[in-house]
């Protein structure tokens, strides 16, 4: 008996279908189940497709084993309701790479329109669509790192303080739900707002959202020279003692006259309306760690820019390609993603700096070259207009590019560290911050003001 893999059901059945004779108009689709199963689909009648075609694309599925659902191929005759199944959203062009013949040559690839039914997960391809007045709502830079520990919610705190003192009015919201901590770096306990963020998600379930708004956000003493110049939302609020229960809950889609309202945009409701009220300069947004939804709806949904932390390390590295893979399949929404993405080179050591960087940057390259780059033709030139159709490929050595990393040195005064201390007690100094997180707050600083220019 021959055992299908997950990853080899579909190239079984792409390249079948590359084989066959069908005709040009409809092409065949595939939707794969939350099982990982795969079925064609015709966007059109079973009677308007050749039967002798059809009767080919019911074959090719009998040999996708315990990936084959049934011999059925999917027609509008399928469905109740055809058109809501073949106009969702989620259909995305898919590049499926085809491997290699018995003599190992590559057989290259091919893309095809895929409807991926996904338990988790489809947030990471749903980049929201610009508003009208994109341009009139402040900047969102979303802070995203694979593992802990690498001090992601400490440079935010930092960045936060760097734009205060430059006169922006920041927005702190805490998005890391099942690990949340950005209200205890920034808040005194008996200041942080009476509801948190899954309050909200609870509340909006139930049609009153909008009621707890008000009091949700507390005003940080960080940057005491601006009063209420950092104002935080908090994952958790004022005195929770059946957060777990709320947690548990927090993810699900909500019934709506217009279909489900899924996590994304339910998130990315919130946050328009904490801007409205709080009418802030800049939002600042701590995602959760790992490849998990909450990420996805901050990178995909939500953010301008997002800055991707990472060490040195095979773990950051291989998490990444995994990350970026996922949007290489589908050409459209890697097109989309890359441009708000920038690398920042957390805790750097000290000893051997210089060609520890170089290092860092050249891996750096070489992911994004392999992965969300267009790749140039031989004898080609990348461009970086504002041409869609232009090649982006930029340079190794260019410092604007996603690639480019932001560095933040390992300094041990910021381990542990509390950033409401004031140096007399322990703290860090102006200095010493601004030698730490310098380029990060200024990288901010120049992101914040080309949003509101």
């Amino acid at each position: 008996m021959t055992i299908v893999r997950f990853n080899d059901a579909l190239k079984i059945a792409v390249r079948a279908v590359q084989e066959l004779e069908l005709p040009s108009t409809p092409e065949p689709r595939l939707l794969r189940d939350v099982y990982g199963r795969l079925r064609f689909a015709l966007d059109c009648a079973e009677s308007d497709y050749p039967p002798d075609a059809f009767a080919s694309l019911a074959a090719v599925q009998s040999k996708l084993g315990v990936f084959a659902t049934s011999a059925e191929v999917l027609t509008h005759d399928s469905f109740a309701f055809p058109k809501k199944v073949f106009e969702d959203p989620d259909w995305h062009l898919t590049r499926v790479d085809l491997g290699a013949d018995e003599d190992g040559e590559p057989l290259g690839e091919i893309v095809v329109n895929m409807l991926d039914r996904q338990i988790t997960g489809q947030d990471w391809l749903r980049p929201a669509a610009k508003a009208g007045d994109d341009s009139r709502r402040p900047h969102r830079i979303v802070f995203f790192g694979l593992k802990g520990g690498v001090g992601r919610s400490t440079a935010l705190c930092m960045t936060a303080w760097g734009l205060a003192r430059q006169g922006k009015r920041v927005l702190l919201i805490d998005f890391d739900l099942e690990s949340p901590g950005i209200s205890g770096l920034v808040l005194p306990s008996e200041n942080v707002a009476e509801f948190g963020v899954v309050d909200w998600l609870i509340e909006d379930a139930v049609g009153q959202g909008d009621s707890v708004l008000p009091r949700m956000v507390a005003a940080s003493p960080l940057a005491e020279a601006t009063v209420d110049a950092i104002r935080v939302v908090a994952a958790i609020g004022q005195g929770e003692s059946n957060y777990l229960a709320k947690l548990a809950r927090a993810y699900a889609d909500v019934p709506d006259d217009q279909g489900p309202q899924r996590l994304g945009q339910r998130l990315l409701r919130l946050v328009e309306s904490l801007e409205k009220q709080e009418c802030p300069d800049v939002v600042l947004i701590d995602s959760r760690a790992g490849l998990h939804d909450l990420a996805a709806v901050a990178i995909t949904n939500i953010s301008d820019t997002a800055l991707l932390f990472a060490t040195d390390s095979t773990q950051s590295w291989e998490g990444y390609r995994q990350m970026f893979s996922h949007w290489q399949q589908r050409p459209e929404i890697a097109r989309r993603v890359r441009d708000r993405l920038t690398v920042v080179r957390a805790l750097t050591p000290k000893s051997g700096r210089e060609r520890g960087v170089e290092r860092f940057q050249e891996r750096a390259y070489e992911l994004f070259a392999e992965t969300l780059y267009d790749e140039i033709p031989a004898g080609s030139e990348a461009v970086q207009v504002d041409d869609e159709s232009a090649l982006f490929h930029p340079d190794k050595g260019d410092e604007s590019a996603p690639h480019s990393p932001i560095l933040i040195d390992w300094d041990e005064r910021f381990q542990e560290f509390d950033p409401m201390l004031r140096p007399e007690h322990g703290g860090a100094t102006q200095a010493q911050i601004d030698a730490t997180f310098g380029a990060l707050i200024k990288f901010a600083l120049e992101r914040v003001e080309e949003g509101n220019g």
